[in-house]
């Protein structure tokens, strides 16, 4: 009876050793099974911190299944007052001592290196707006990195050693390592890409962005001040200063469309490096402002020179209704006129009295391109050529009544046989 009790408990003992090898094979080969976990191509940084924690997960999974098994066995021999088998003992040992070794191998790789790494990447997507300021963040970034491929080295070291004592996770390890490393030399390049564009195309491209931006800031403070004056409405000559302003200011401008075109270029290539959303804003501000002053300084101009042609023919005509106003009293006021005899200067002054009567024509026409000035209405009136005009025609018409006057004195004094009549026949001119 003992014999056959003895003999059932070697069998239950047996079955259960068979059991607890059972699952610590199913660790070995788990183990086994992962090698490869981390050798997936990609070089993604997001899929491989996902590979990382899954295993991760998995490592202390396993790890805890082998401490609950080896536990379970202690209590068991213990409760059989004898020592764990050293075979079992030596399975149990290995598997936790893979598996712990393991746990930190990952945690370190799941969570410190590409954790940095993965803030490194953002902050290199994070474009500042000032140039020095984008430098300073990408030196430091540069920095970061450069810690990160030191960590990984002295892990690859590390895991080589940690390899000599247990070669199952080494593999698999050291190929997580060689990834993460390739993934720190991609993002040490693309800092290295980065600092290099800010150091030398994008200090030339602010430069020309900055100086065309200045240019046009200056082109529309003086053409600002140009349109918000008034227009000084005088003689054609000064109205031709302010022409010449005009179009030199026009003049300036029609590099402005190309110099525009230009910043918004150069905004695209900073953009590469650079926080450049209110850019674009500011150049489609300085472009509308450019084209308004461009419009009220050619509105400007089309009225000057519409006022210049005006007042150049109002000129003309006065010009000519004063030289025969001038003519014709240098004839009257002449002193040979005085040593004619009484009949001849009759003669003579009805001869200019005739003459006269083209002072008509020529007021009309003073008055015709008064009329005709494309000015405001009330500039006209201030006008010196058209208050000289006016004081012109009194002098016409007082000169016109003071022959008159002398011509019938003359008749009276020297009983001219002419007649009356062709005194009455000469009409007035009229203001």
């Amino acid at each position: 009876m003992q014999r056959y009790y003895y003999r059932a408990q070697v069998q239950q003992e047996l079955r259960e050793r068979e059991e607890v090898e059972k699952e610590l094979g199913v660790v070995k080969g788990w183990i086994q099974d992962t090698r490869g976990l981390l050798l997936s191509p990609t070089a993604d940084l997001d899929s491989l911190l996902q590979e990382l924690e899954t295993a991760h997960g998995e490592v202390i999974s396993r790890r805890q299944s082998v401490e609950r098994i080896t536990e379970l066995q202690q209590s068991k021999y213990q409760e059989l007052q004898a020592g764990l088998p050293s075979e079992l003992s030596m399975q149990l040992a290995e598997v936790a001592l893979a598996l712990g070794s393991a746990e930190d191998q990952v945690t370190s790789l799941s969570y410190t290196i590409p954790t940095k790494l993965k803030t490194i990447a953002l902050k290199l997507d994070d474009k500042s707006g000032d140039l020095e300021e984008a430098k300073e963040e990408t030196k430091a970034i540069c920095e970061e990195c450069e810690y990160c491929g030191r960590t990984l080295g002295e892990l690859g070291v590390a895991v080589q050693e940690f390899g000599e004592q247990n070669p199952l996770l080494c593999k698999q390890l050291g190929d997580a390592v060689t990834k993460l490393m390739e993934v720190q030399r991609h993002t040490a390049q693309q800092i290295q890409d980065k600092s290099n564009r800010l150091k030398k195309q994008a200090e030339r491209q602010m430069e020309d962005y900055q100086s065309m931006k200045t240019f046009i800031l200056s082109w529309i403070e003086k053409a600002e001040c140009m349109v918000s004056g008034n227009i000084i409405w005088s003689l054609a000559s000064q109205l031709q200063e302010q022409i010449r302003a005009h179009q030199a200011l026009l003049r300036e401008c029609r590099g402005l469309h190309g110099d525009l075109e230009a910043m918004l270029e150069r905004e695209g290539q900073l953009g590469e490096v650079l926080q450049t959303d209110r850019w674009g804003q500011q150049v489609r501000n300085l472009s509308r402002r450019t084209e308004e002053l461009q419009q009220m300084a050619r509105t400007r101009l089309l009225s000057l020179q519409d006022a210049a042609k005006d007042m150049l023919r109002l000129e003309a005509e006065v010009k000519s209704f004063h030289a025969a106003v001038d003519q014709v009293q240098v004839t009257l006021a002449s002193p040979d006129l005085n040593r004619l005899s009484l009949r001849e200067q009759l003669t003579q002054r009805q001869r200019v009295l005739v003459e006269m009567e083209g002072f008509k024509q020529q007021v009309a026409s003073v008055q015709q391109c008064q009329s005709a000035l494309r000015l405001p209405e009330e500039a006209v009136a201030s006008l010196p050529i058209c208050r000289a005009a006016q004081t012109l025609q009194q002098e016409a018409s007082q000169l016109q009544h003071t022959t008159i006057q002398q011509c019938n004195i003359l008749q009276v004094e020297g009983n001219s046989c002419i007649t009356n009549d062709f005194i009455n026949q000469t009409r007035i001119i009229t203001i």
